[in-house]
């Protein structure tokens, strides 16, 4: 009994190393909100903005590993072009007392700004280190986004 969870304790131990693989990156969860609290929670999660909202929140929460990884957010607008871009770094994981998740994110700012003449479908694009790892589509004014199985959240 005391092998097999010794056993189980080195697994974790040895899983808790291993750096993230071309194929594979640690993401956690992702979600668009209406703004993020003190802690990098996310608040009010919608998938549906008005243009009188402050801002559009695209975040993620990241199992982070041994090395730094850079994240960059491409946002498109509704006729497809790359709005604006904006990027981040998840730093490594600080020994095994340090937090081994990070919390990340990027706003697209809409009341006052050029978004909120923009009514329509948007898009963001997460790419971590080269490599896009999340898509979310969601809306600013006007109809509420169409719903697929790989972009709509409950």
């Amino acid at each position: 009994m005391k092998s097999g969870i010794a056993l189980a304790v080195l697994a974790l131990l040895l899983a808790g190393t291993a750096e993230a693989t071309p194929l594979f990156f640690p993401l956690s969860e992702h979600t668009m909100a209406k703004e993020v609290g003190p802690c990098g929670e996310p608040l009010q999660r919608s998938y549906t903005f008005t243009t009188s909202d402050t801002q559009a929140v695209s975040w993620l929460k990241i199992w982070r590993d041994l090395k730094m990884h850079s994240v960059e957010w491409r946002w498109y607008s509704p006729n497809g072009r790359v709005y604006s871009r904006s990027f981040g770094v998840i730093p490594p994981t600080d020994g095994p007392a340090g937090y081994w998740s990070s919390c990340i994110w990027s706003d697209l700012a809409i009341r006052g700004y050029e978004v909120s003449l923009m009514p329509g479908t948007w898009k963001v694009d997460v790419i971590v280190d080269y490599r896009k790892v999340a898509t979310e589509l969601f809306t600013i004014g006007g109809n509420q986004v169409p719903c697929s199985k790989s972009y709509c959240r409950p």
